[in-house]
């Protein structure tokens, strides 16, 4: 059973679609549902221990949004929304992860609250945001790691122009959570502790059609503001990542589609750390981490049918005493039985090596059955989209 807050809430938000569809139009908002539900039946075996098999809802949720029409070209929009976290984490039985107000017109966007953070450039077709999350993130170091939600979501202050619908520059402020240390019972400071910006191509999703050779590339700047021992300077303080990415077409049809998508993120790190006990030390040490995924997808009459994808992920930390490095492979594939609704299969195997192994072990296997459905609904439609309300989630197909 839900706790009472969460059943009050949940009746909050299906009370107000009521009564505000109720209302006359012209003075009523337009009201977003989003929700999705992943589920997954895991079989995982880990070196040296015994295969376990486990039920995953985790990462499914609700998203309800609220827009309105303002007094000039702007338009505003509220967002609150939850999801089940992993059954492994100390977040409870709900997580909100969205709940902000943004501002925007054609060329401008404004968004302060909490949402997910710029921790990533582009999506890659995983059941999960987090199958790779090591591989695709900027890993958040005040973290102790035991969440994969610490490295996605926390409070956000960002502004965005876009260059002709297709070049966006984004300026971020954000604070990223951090795991309280003992005697301390919570986490008292929510000032900002990473600020960046990122700077990426991007073709319109309306113009996908045309299956341009290059569809996204951009570049992102991520600078956590640490308490690093022994510098003054904030600079030196602060652990810096870029991160490069790109999306190519690679077949030019309106049937077959087939993509690469790659990301690198290049870790700085501190001088200081040449070994890695610990997840902290791992966040901090220099690295640098690739993922790369092909996917075909066949999608006739404009319905996605049958999806494909292999991706490789590798990570180093060259100043490491013990040489230590990490690689996963991914390959999975989805097919549509109904209107949003698919059934798939994802196989994942990750090895590490070094002083990581004390970390993730030695290797990995996890094979997964899912069914994955996902709903999209308008109230009062008044507004073109930019991107529905369910970009917001992490979409296994891209």
């Amino acid at each position: 059973m839900l706790p009472s807050k969460k059943l009050i809430y949940i009746t909050f938000i299906f009370s107000i679609m009521f009564i505000y569809t109720s209302s006359p139009a012209q003075v009523s908002p337009e009201i977003q549902l989003g929700a999705r539900g992943v589920m997954s039946f895991n079989v995982d075996h880990q070196d040296g221990q015994t295969t376990s098999a486990v039920n995953d809802f985790s990462d499914s949720g609700l998203l309800t949004g609220f827009r309105q029409k303002l007094y000039n070209n702007f338009r505003g929009q509220l967002v609150i929304g939850f999801q089940f976290p992993d059954a492994d984490s100390d977040l409870g039985q709900l997580f909100f992860h969205q709940t902000f107000i943004r501002l925007e017109n054609k060329s401008n966007i404004l968004k302060l609250g909490r949402s997910r953070v710029r921790s990533a450039l582009i999506e890659f077709p995983t059941l999960r945001d987090d199958d790779a999350l090591f591989f695709t993130d900027v890993l958040n170091p005040f973290s102790s790691g035991e969440n994969t939600q610490d490295h996605q979501y926390g409070n956000v202050a960002e502004a965005a122009h876009i260059f002709g619908q297709r070049v966006w520059l984004r300026v971020h402020g954000e604070h990223f959570t951090k795991t309280p240390v003992p005697p301390a019972e919570s986490e008292t400071d929510f000032g900002l502790n990473a600020v960046g910006f990122s700077l990426q191509y991007r073709v319109p999703e309306t113009q996908l059609w045309n299956r341009p050779f290059l569809q996204q590339i951009g570049i992102g700047f991520n600078n956590f503001l640490t308490d690093r021992p022994g510098y003054s300077s904030e600079f030196d303080q602060a652990l810096k990542h870029i991160t490069f990415s790109t999306i190519l077409n690679l077949k030019p049809d309106p049937i077959h589609f087939v993509d690469l998508r790659h990301q690198t993120i290049f870790n700085t790190g501190f001088d200081e750390i040449d070994q890695i006990s610990d997840y902290s030390a791992m966040a901090r040490a220099r690295s640098i981490a690739a993922f790369t995924s092909l996917r075909y997808l066949y999608r006739r009459l404009e319905r996605q049918t049958v999806q494909l994808a292999l991706s490789f992920g590798y990570k180093t930390f060259p100043d490491l005493l013990d040489k230590s490095d990490q690689w996963q492979w991914v390959a999975n594939g989805y097919y549509r039985l109904g209107e949003n609704f698919d059934v798939g299969i994802q196989l994942q195997y990750q090895r590490a090596s070094g002083a990581l192994q004390s970390i993730f072990g030695k290797d990995e296997t996890r094979i997964q059955f899912a069914l994955v459905y996902s709903i999209s609904q308008l109230w009062n439609d008044q507004f073109d989209d930019r991107e529905s309300i369910l970009n917001l989630e992490h979409g296994y197909i891209p």
